[in-house]
């Protein structure tokens, strides 16, 4: 079993062998380095450097890995990047759901009031942030591995991992295969470093990285170098310590650091740990990208309008939005039934003076009665019925009804007040004239009501039942009488 000491010395010589066919370097130019430290605390295992034949510096870093330290090259679940992506999500399918709701439900999402709808922007949300975190926590997006982003935070023209060859049991390991993978994507070199056998290179870095010349250069310092500095001259490491915070930083530290200590953190542990992050040692690189932040930030500032809309809206104006017939349905025909439409003749001319039917002709009789006035008799024939011309008594108070529809046909209406009446609803047929109106009957559904609102009620209960038995012709009217 290699140690980490052991590996970077076994490594050294590799690089020298592997770089001198590469490169033709000049012999006299290459230094090597182990133990490297970076400003921001980077740190190298090991360093070699020379010029080549142009007169260039070439660079190249590389980061060693034993058995031990074998969670620097595991990839783990990037619990910050993650979280930022839900967060994102979610705010997205708030900002679309609630302005979907703003479209199409406007009278809804204005009866919530600001209670409602701070709920509804929080629910869908909260449906956003766990749909995302249920079902891409495996993306390999989000596999953090220590030692690839620690590459990442510099420069160097080539940046390799040496692996001991016991740190994976197997080529064929999922971690193994996620950092060669990785290795690849990113033109980093990874190599395995044996006790008895020679360094075999599993894939050698690209020579023009993804990242080019995007990532800074890093002043490099050895540890001896750093001890020796600061037991001659103290003050010529200031260039590498971090700038002290101004007054205002000061002050907010000391309100953010007791609220992060005792209310964030353990919500940030609660909240890793079904996710396996437990060791916070190799964390150190895992944040949220600003593009996630800005999609977070510009979902609530979408939601932020249409809230106010919502919560400033007049309440008669929630009626004008609401999307009207463009023509009056009354004018269309069936609206009322009224009867089969009579079968016109194209062909026929209307008169417009049509002549009067001749009577028949009178039959003289001679009268033998003695006198000429008429004597009162019986008639007894049968004849035509006088029609009904008595109101209800109830049609008399004052209150309020429901009414169905209106015929001229008092017929017509009978046949829909049995037609009700057999489904169980309570209706009337009465003359229009009952309450001060023209000609005409009209069709009263359920009794009389005291005030408008219970009138109301009824009318949208019955309605419902008209609708279920595919009765309903037309909505219900309350209307007042006396």
């Amino acid at each position: 079993m290699l140690s980490e000491n052991e590996i970077k010395r076994a490594f050294l010589p590799f690089l020298k062998e592997f770089y001198k066919f590469r490169y033709e370097y000049r012999p006299e130019s290459v230094q090597t380095e182990l133990d490297k430290i970076g400003t921001g605390g980077i740190i190298a295992d090991g360093m070699v450097s020379f010029r080549k034949e142009d007169g260039t510096v070439f660079t190249c870093t590389y980061e060693a890995t034993s058995a031990d330290k074998a969670a620097e090259v595991k990839f783990t679940l990037n619990v910050q990047y993650f979280t930022w992506d839900c967060m994102a999500f979610g705010a997205v399918t708030a900002a679309a759901a609630y302005a979907i709701a703003y479209i199409f439900y406007l009278p809804w999402l204005a009866g919530l009031q600001w209670t409602g709808n701070l709920g509804f922007v929080l629910g869908m949300g909260m449906v956003g942030f766990l749909g995302w975190y249920l079902t891409m926590q495996r993306w390999r997006k989000y596999r953090y591995i220590y030692a690839i982003e620690q590459f990442k935070q510099y420069f160097a023209h080539e940046q390799w991992i040496a692996l001991a060859a016991d740190v994976f049991p197997a080529v064929t390991d999922p971690y193994f295969l996620e950092l060669k993978s990785q290795c690849v994507y990113n033109g980093f070199g990874l190599a395995l470093v044996s006790e008895r056998e020679p360094v075999r290179v599993i894939n050698a870095p690209s020579r023009l990285g993804i990242f080019g010349k995007d990532r800074k250069m890093v002043q490099w310092v050895t540890r001896t170098q750093v001890f020796q500095t600061m037991a001659h001259n103290v003050s010529s490491l200031s260039q590498y310590k971090p700038a002290l915070p101004d007054e205002f930083t000061q002050q907010w530290n000391k309100v953010s650091r007791p609220v992060r200590y005792l209310l964030l953190d353990p919500i940030w542990k609660a909240f890793s740990k079904p996710l396996g992050q437990s060791n916070r040692t190799f964390d150190r690189y895992m944040r949220g990208h600003s593009v996630q932040k800005w999609v977070f930030t510009v979902a609530l500032l979408a939601i932020a309008p249409l809230a106010f809309q919502v919560l400033t809206i007049r309440e008669d104006f929630v009626g004008d939005v609401v999307e009207l017939p463009s023509s009056n349905p009354e004018d269309q025909y069936g609206y009322l039934y009224e009867g089969d439409a009579p079968v016109r003749d194209p062909r026929a001319i209307p008169k417009q003076d049509p002549e009067p039917v001749s009577s028949e002709p009178e039959i003289q009789t001679i009268n033998l009665s003695g006198d000429e006035e008429d004597i009162p008799t019986i008639d007894l024939s049968g004849g035509t019925e006088e029609p009904e011309t008595d109101c209800p008594s109830h049609l008399s108070q004052r209150g309020w009804i429901v009414l169905d529809n209106t015929f001229l046909n008092k017929v017509f209406a009978d046949e829909r007040a049995k037609v009700l009446e057999q489904k169980g609803i309570e209706c009337e047929v009465f003359a229009k004239k009952c309450i001060g109106e023209g000609v005409g009957y009209m069709l009263r559904v359920g009794p009389i009501n005291l005030n408008e609102s219970t009138a109301n009620q009824k009318a949208q209960n019955y309605t419902k039942a008209m609708d279920r038995y595919g009765l309903l012709q037309q909505p219900l009217l309350v209307r007042r009488i006396n």
